[in-house]
C-alpha cells in the first residue's frame, strides 16, 4: 500500500511517512506547496478547491502536496503550523516561503508566481 493517495497528477494527499520523498525530493525538481488542514476548518474548505484549481492550472510548474493535521500532526508539529490552513512552499528541499489563512485568489496566484519564478 502507498504512503500516499494521489488526487491528480500534481496533487497529493500527504502523510507524514511519505513527506520526504512527496515533498523534501520533489521539491529538488519543481516548487511543491504542502497544505496544512483539517476537516472542520472552515477557512481550509475556502482555500482547497482554489489551491487545486491553481495548481492544475500550471500544469506541472508546481505541485501540492495537502496534509490533513487531524490524521499526520508529525511534520505539522516540526513546521511549528499553529494555524490553518497554513500553505509553505518547497524549493531544493527547504521550506522557502508560507502564508496562513484562505487568501483571495488574486493572492494566491501571486504566492504561486512567486514560487515558480513569474515575479
Amino acid at each position: 500500500m502507498s504512503d500516499t493517495e494521489t488526487t491528480h497528477e500534481h496533487i497529493l494527499h500527504g502523510t507524514d511517512a511519505g513527506f520526504m520523498k512527496d515533498v523534501i525530493e520533489t521539491s529538488n525538481d519543481v516548487p511543491v506547496l504542502v497544505d496544512f488542514w483539517a476537516p472542520w476548518c472552515g477557512p481550509c474548505k475556502q482555500l482547497m478547491p482554489m489551491l487545486e484549481k491553481l495548481v492544475k492550472a500550471e500544469g506541472g510548474n508546481v505541485k501540492l502536496v495537502k496534509i490533513n493535521t487531524e490524521e499526520h500532526s508529525g511534520i505539522a508539529q516540526q513546521l511549528r503550523v499553529r494555524g490553518i490552513p497554513m500553505v509553505f512552499a518547497f524549493k531544493d528541499g527547504k521550506p522557502v516561503d508560507a502564508f496562513t489563512g484562505a487568501l483571495p485568489q488574486s493572492k494566491v496566484q501571486e504566492f504561486i508566481d512567486k514560487q515558480i519564478g513569474r515575479t
